[in-house]
């Protein structure tokens, strides 16, 4: 179905409710409905939705629909389809589509643009000691192929204390002549944190005073675990560069993603591959070759999906799972939450610490009980939590009474 007829379905599905629910997070949303528009294993509380995302029904249809559509004849699909699905993407991070490159996921995006920026010998990428390991590599790579260096810094003491001034000033005084780039996570799959990326765009604005074009230092933000789970516009929040999967918290098909590019510094990024679309200079970043463009195609499905629901309300019900998850954890003696309790330094995910057991332990614990949860996959794999629009207040507090009986 396309356009009004798949509206009309799923508002007569019930997926948006015509009165408020209970919960004001959860407003003009029939969650119970919502959920029931995914395949989900009904015997697993599963809180580790957003590592790669279950889709819902609009998704997976419109994958089929474009499968057939393929398989009947290529040739009049590609062009008119990928241009809905940058209009879609930049309307839903508040960019323009031609500020939009595809990509297949967070890590090739992110290689994309620092092999491509026009990095010089003796220059440098400074990235966070929080970054994801890939992301850090993907920087190494590049500065590497350049000669140039990349520096690694931290810019908080302790994640769940950190504040938006610590962060700022710790950059600020980080920032070199040399600095190239800065990379940055919007919220850290490590720790849970949201980094605060208007603060940090305002100091590398600062940095940039005076700076000729090809010394100015762009600020990449590594977005995947906000896409979706915060109600924000990355392309409005000072960032040169966002780059994020859209099949987390979006719910988008597999192995989709994008990357959106402030258009004042388009030209400091030159493509590394070949492209399969000229429609803008951004664009051209986008690697080229035939794709499964099937999934590609759909996660137009995936943005009106959200889009329906709204944004402020999905939010809204990931921030309230995840404040009911931190605050039962508040109350089991021994457990370390590594996460801001403040909503506007955090988002859906959770990483903590219980007494006596590594996270891999209680990772494995747990699914002993028919619990999915993760592990930070860093130096310090603490156990973790995603807190998706699938999952319910009861999954919440079963997950935190299994925890304090393993924290006794």
């Amino acid at each position: 179905m396309e356009g009004m007829e798949r509206r009309d379905f799923l508002v007569g599905a019930g997926l948006l409710a015509v009165a408020p629910t209970a919960s004001s997070a959860g407003q003009g949303v029939d969650w119970g409905t919502v959920r029931r528009e995914f395949r989900l294993d009904p015997a697993l509380t599963n809180l580790g939705l957003f590592y790669l995302a279950s889709n819902p029904r609009e998704v997976r249809d419109a994958v089929d629909e474009f499968r057939r559509r393929l398989d009947a004849n290529s040739h009049d699909l590609m062009p008119e389809q990928a241009q809905e699905v940058a209009v879609a993407l930049g309307q839903y991070v508040g960019g323009a589509a031609d500020d939009i490159a595809f990509v297949p996921n967070t890590t090739m995006g992110l290689s994309i643009v620092y092999g491509g920026l026009k990095l010089r010998a003796g220059q440098e990428l400074l990235l966070n000691d929080q970054d994801h390991a890939w992301h850090q590599q993907a920087a190494r790579l590049a500065a590497g192929r350049a000669g140039a260096k990349v520096r690694i810094g931290t810019l908080y003491e302790n994640p769940a204390k950190a504040t938006e001034d610590e962060i700022a000033t710790r950059l600020r005084n980080s920032i070199t002549p040399q600095t190239r780039a800065v990379g940055i996570t919007w919220v850290q799959s490590s720790t849970g944190l949201r980094m605060p990326v208007r603060a940090c765009a305002a100091v590398v604005t600062e940095a940039n005073r005076d700076r000729k074009q090809e010394d100015r230092c762009l600020l990449v933000v590594d977005g995947v675990h906000g896409l979706a789970a915060v109600h924000d516009d990355p392309a409005r929040m000072g960032a040169d560069v966002f780059v994020a999967g859209t099949h987390k918290w979006l719910f988008g098909p597999r192995g989709t993603g994008m990357v959106w590019v402030n258009p004042e510094v388009s030209g400091e990024i030159v493509p590394m591959l070949p492209s399969l679309s000229d429609r803008s200079e951004t664009a051209l970043l986008g690697p080229g070759g035939f794709h499964a463009f099937e999934q590609y195609f759909g996660v137009r499905a995936a943005v009106r999906f959200h889009q329906r629901l709204g944004r402020d309300r999905v939010a809204a019900r990931i921030t309230e799972l995840a404040a009911r998850f931190k605050d039962g954890l508040a109350d089991v003696p021994g457990v370390v939450v590594h996460t801001p309790r403040d909503p506007a330094t955090s988002a859906g995910l959770v990483c903590f610490d219980v007494p006596g057991h590594s996270g891999p332990e209680v990772v494995e614990l747990l699914r002993q009980k028919q619990i999915q949860i993760t592990t930070a996959s860093y130096r310090i794999p603490y156990a973790r939590v995603g807190t998706s629009i699938l999952n319910t207040p009861e999954e919440i507090d079963r997950t935190v009474r299994e925890i304090s009986a393993l924290a006794r």
